[in-house]
């Protein structure tokens, strides 16, 4: 059990699946009718067509480990199922008296299985032309039938094949539903990552700019009264980082980082973001300019008490400008970042390790 529970999981595509799923299923209702072939007494031809169908099974499941090919496999058993084997057993088990037509309607069924394209419609067609001429020959040339069932035999064989092609159809089903179920599961969280990592920096793991540009026009800007945009630069980065070497440049970095998503509340519509190199944007709510600009000082200040085990002589500071995102003079959401750019440049310039702030 544990082998083939390893087998299933290493079938890491929908197509994969369902091709092993209706392989075995197929193999087991063609044994099983093989195996009722024989008990009927049926004749030595109609026997070995039904283990042929047995040995079309497992012949396909060796080429398709060896080649890969899983739909150009799935789709040559079904053809020689429909257009051949399914014929010789026709004539050979009863014709129309027998459970054969619905052998038939199933095979030509698990064709809608193959992936889509021009060979899935070529085969579903052959197969059904096929179908369409055993079904007249035998009834424009009866003789070719070579055993007709007597009453009795007729409904025996009928309810066994009953039985064998809606166990068939229903574990098909079942087991592609199935496999569905885990492909869909797996893109829902595969979709999940590449969403997360489209909105993350992938350093920090806090927003990238792209998310924050969207939220500042979705989010702040329609209720801008509610917050102020906080700007910060680390200063002096490039010394540290070509002094001490870029790993420990990125340790500092993920540092403020943390500090800063560790103030964000997400539940009042707050965004904290790398916003590029040693530049990061907060966009914070808040009831008063007064309250907003204590939080950028306690920011501030909390970087300023960073202290790293391996070079415990280091500091660390910021400078930040910080605007209320209401501003009389600003337009647009790009006006703001235009200006709050400009106060953490002032900042940088006249002492660092400051907060400048200003509406206009």
């Amino acid at each position: 059990m544990r082998i083939i529970k390893n087998f299933w999981k290493q079938q890491n595509t929908l197509e994969r699946k369902l091709f092993w799923s209706i392989l075995v299923v197929v193999t087991l209702a063609s044994t099983g009718s093989a195996v009722f072939t024989v008990a009927e007494g049926m004749s030595a031809i109609a026997a070995a067509c039904g283990f042929g169908c047995v040995l079309v099974c497992l012949m396909v499941a060796a080429v398709a480990v060896k080649t890969s090919l899983y739909n150009q496999c799935y789709l040559v058993m079904c053809c020689l199922l429909t257009c051949f084997l399914m014929p010789l057993l026709f004539l050979f088990c009863g014709g129309i008296t027998s459970g054969m037509p619905l052998y038939y309607v199933t095979a030509i069924a698990l064709i809608a299985y193959a992936a889509r394209g021009t060979a899935k419609i070529v085969a579903f067609s052959v197969s059904v032309l096929v179908n369409a001429i055993v079904f007249l020959a035998s009834w424009v040339y009866p003789n070719l039938v070579v055993a007709e069932l007597d009453r009795d035999g007729a409904y025996l064989d009928i309810l066994v094949t009953s039985l064998f092609t809606s166990l068939t159809l229903f574990a098909v089903g079942a087991f592609s539903l199935r496999a569905y179920a885990e492909e869909r599961k797996k893109c829902e969280v595969l979709l999940y990552k590449l969403d997360y990592l489209s909105q993350r920096d992938p350093l920090t793991e806090i927003y990238n700019r792209r998310h924050l540009i969207s939220h500042l026009q979705d989010v702040v800007w329609r209720r801008r009264n509610e917050f102020y945009l906080l700007m910060l630069d680390l200063d002096d980065f490039k010394r540290i980082n070509d002094r001490l070497g870029h790993p420990f440049g990125d340790q500092i970095i993920n540092a403020v980082a943390r500090i800063l998503a560790n103030h964000q509340d997400e539940g009042c519509g707050e965004c904290v973001a790398r916003y590029g190199g040693v530049n990061f944007v907060y966009a914070m709510n808040a009831s008063s300019e007064g309250e907003a600009f204590a939080r950028a000082e306690a920011i501030r200040k909390e970087v300023r008490q960073l202290q790293f085990e391996d070079f415990p002589d280091v500091s660390v500071t910021i400078s930040g400008g910080f605007v209320p995102c209401s501003g009389r003079s600003f337009s647009d959401i790009r006006q703001v970042l235009s200006h709050v750019d400009e106060l953490l440049v002032f900042a940088k310039t006249h002492g660092k390790n400051q907060i400048r702030n200003g509406a206009d």
